[in-house]
């Protein structure tokens, strides 16, 4: 069961996204437009997180928060499919400071993972030491959290947009608090 709702998720990431907070509640979007990743409305404070920095040290929630809006994405560094993910968000200008990656998997994984995305400047990378996915809550991978400055989690999308431009706008939309 774990596998195929995984692999309805994963098919969500081929198509376009919708703007944060307009989308209808996972379970009906999933049925609904299985080619769409669902963004849902959320509103909890981000829970206490067990990572790593990408120097292997140990790092907390803590280290991840921001005073203004920002995004928090999810992604597994063992899944082909997220070096896809990852490179439609690629911009020679980079994100600054407003996108931090947690990646499951292992740390050769990550590593390399880090590296091939070295383009995705100012990004912050996390590895997860265990129980992320449990504790946002998340039933598949890549996921998309939209972050307020005050620490909690106002949207998640499972999956994102296959077309770059619409991804990015996704972010961007969040990042520039143009929340709609």
């Amino acid at each position: 069961m774990t596998y195929l709702l995984g692999a309805v998720l994963l098919c969500g990431a081929a198509g376009a996204a919708a703007a944060p907070g307009t989308a209808a509640p996972l379970a009906s979007a999933a049925a609904s437009a299985p080619s769409r990743p669902a963004t849902v409305p959320v509103k909890r404070l981000l829970p206490e997180l067990a990572l790593e920095d990408r120097n292997g040290r140990l790092a907390g929630t803590a280290s991840l928060r921001r005073s203004t809006p920002w995004v928090l994405l999810v992604v597994d560094a063992n899944r082909p499919q997220t070096q896809g993910t990852l490179a439609r968000l690629e911009l020679q200008e980079g994100w600054g400071d407003g996108v931090s990656i947690i990646a499951l998997g292992s740390e050769m994984a990550f590593q390399a993972m880090v590296q091939r995305h070295a383009r995705l400047r100012g990004v912050q990378w996390f590895r997860d030491s265990g129980g992320t996915m449990k504790a946002l809550r998340l039933p598949g991978l890549p996921a998309a959290l939209g972050i307020d400055g005050e620490g909690a989690v106002e949207w998640q999308s499972l999956g994102l947009p296959a077309n770059g431009g619409k991804a990015q706008s996704l972010l961007s939309t969040w990042l520039n608090g143009n929340k709609r």
